[in-house]
């Protein structure tokens, strides 16, 4: 890092009263709807194939490991508001250039994870309709309509995520109660043999399995350039989302096995157990209100998610500063349409769930590692914003925070790595070095200033 750079850090954190949008209220529904997609619909059952009824077990296990992971961030999005999201946190906090333009172009990957909310939607409405005609069309016309709906700006996709949130909440706990009502299998007997089938690598393999539905709310430090108080209303948004997803998640999964068998639960989806406890008008409200809601709100709020921080490397020159232009509402729209048609791809070569959960998965991963890194800074480039934080406590613990974050993370991806198929391993790491040696290549540019991009907002 130049001194020039070095010397300008602080001057990064610029006094700003937003003009944002959002409060608590909101970025809490946006948090809640952007963590509970698809993980909860698709991989409980085959957690129950790796662990047997301990499943509700590994998921609370899961979210309180997701939980230690996001920790860090509570801290920084208390101290300092990110204009661009986790790109803001690299370039402000490390003040690298080289990696700042690495992350800046290979954060396009995010794009992809759109897809396995439409395919997911598919596979819901194939067991709802079997004989189900244009499936690959249905999916097409959910995922276009939310584009459509982010279009008029972040104000329209937050009043839509807030109803459907509260639907989706009273719908996840009518079906743990239900579930709990016919109650069957003795589900917390932890000496039963059907609790742990495969001893302890199998509750960890279903633990990390479900770890990748636990994290999905630290997208809400996304929403800080339209936030009305941001390091108020994000980090309470984070906070409030972790024992929500506890409650729900293990209710859900409470449910799923201690109705039916664990045979014929192991491996399928929620719709099996629904079909047992609920008469037909309350299955299809489970189904619309349920899995179908839980994806439409993680497709809703993905959207501005990564668009965001996207828009922020446009105009600071990483990408072609002509994607950036607005609409009258504020939305970059350019980027948008190209979100869109990047979300359609997988529908149309007809990938199924699995490749695409294993390739965002381990992507994400990827780009994990170098936030990891960021976090760190945060005392020594923001000491006097930091020290003002709502949640401010020593720097000692503060770093210690970070390095257990690091490592689960580490182990997050050692273990993803190794239980996924070399084809996807290898395609999942050549794509993201091709992206971040043009990264790499675009830090050579002069006309990128490092001194001159203002990257962190304090309030």
């Amino acid at each position: 890092m130049s001194d020039n750079v070095a010397s300008d850090v602080n001057s990064t954190a610029v006094k700003r009263k937003g003009d944002g949008k959002l409060g608590l209220l909101e970025l809490y529904c946006v948090s809640i709807g952007q963590v509970i997609g698809a993980g909860v619909i698709t991989l409980i059952g085959p957690a129950i194939e790796n662990t047997g009824w301990s499943a509700w077990l590994c998921y609370g296990i899961a979210v309180v490991y997701g939980f230690i992971i996001v920790l860090p961030l509570v801290f920084i999005t208390s101290s300092v508001k990110l204009a661009g999201g986790y790109y803001s946190l690299i370039a402000g906090f490390t003040q690298n250039k080289k990696l700042t333009g690495m992350y800046a172009v290979a954060q396009l990957t995010k794009m992809f994870s759109i897809s396995l909310f439409a395919v997911s939607l598919g596979a819901y409405l194939k067991s709802l309709f079997p004989n189900i005609q244009g499936l690959t069309l249905i999916e097409a016309a959910f995922l276009s309509f939310f584009f459509v709906v982010n279009l008029f700006g972040v104000d329209m996709m937050a009043t839509l995520q807030k109803y459907m949130t509260y639907l989706l909440i009273a719908v996840l706990l009518m079906f743990s109660i239900w579930g709990l009502a016919n109650y069957t299998n003795p589900v917390f007997d932890f000496s039963h043999s059907n609790f742990i089938t495969n001893g302890v690598y199998g509750m960890w393999v279903a633990t990390l399995s479900l770890e990748y539905s636990t994290t999905g709310y630290s997208m809400t430090m996304n929403y800080g350039a339209v936030s009305r108080n941001a390091t108020r209303d994000i980090p309470r948004a984070l906070l409030l989302s972790a024992p929500t997803i506890l409650i729900l998640y293990c209710g859900v999964a409470i449910a799923d096995t201690c109705v039916l068998p664990m045979a014929e639960v192991a491996g399928k989806p929620l719709t099996l157990v629904a079909l047992v406890i609920f008469p037909k008008v309350l299955f299809y409200l489970f189904i619309i209100g349920g899995p179908i809601m839980a994806l439409l709100t993680t497709m809703n709020s993905s959207i501005p998610a990564n668009s965001l921080a996207m828009v922020k490397a446009c105009d600071d020159g990483w990408l072609p500063k002509s994607l950036g232009a607005r609409n009258k509402y504020g939305v970059a729209w350019k980027i948008i349409c190209i979100y869109w048609a990047i979300g359609l791809l997988p529908l149309i070569l007809g990938f199924s769930i699995t490749v695409i959960t294993d390739n965002i998965q381990l992507l994400n991963s990827f780009l994990a590692i170098i936030y990891m890194y960021a976090y760190w800074f945060l005392p020594k480039r923001f000491p006097e914003q930091w020290k003002k934080s709502r949640y401010h406590i020593s720097d000692n613990l503060y770093r210690f925070s970070v390095i257990v974050c690091f490592l689960f993370q580490i182990i997050v991806l050692g273990t993803k790595a190794v239980t996924m198929s070399m084809s996807i391993v290898v395609v999942s790491a050549i794509v993201t070095l091709i992206l971040f040696v043009i990264g790499f290549i675009r830090a050579k540019d002069p006309s990128i200033d490092m001194s001159k991009i203002v990257k962190i907002w304090a309030e």
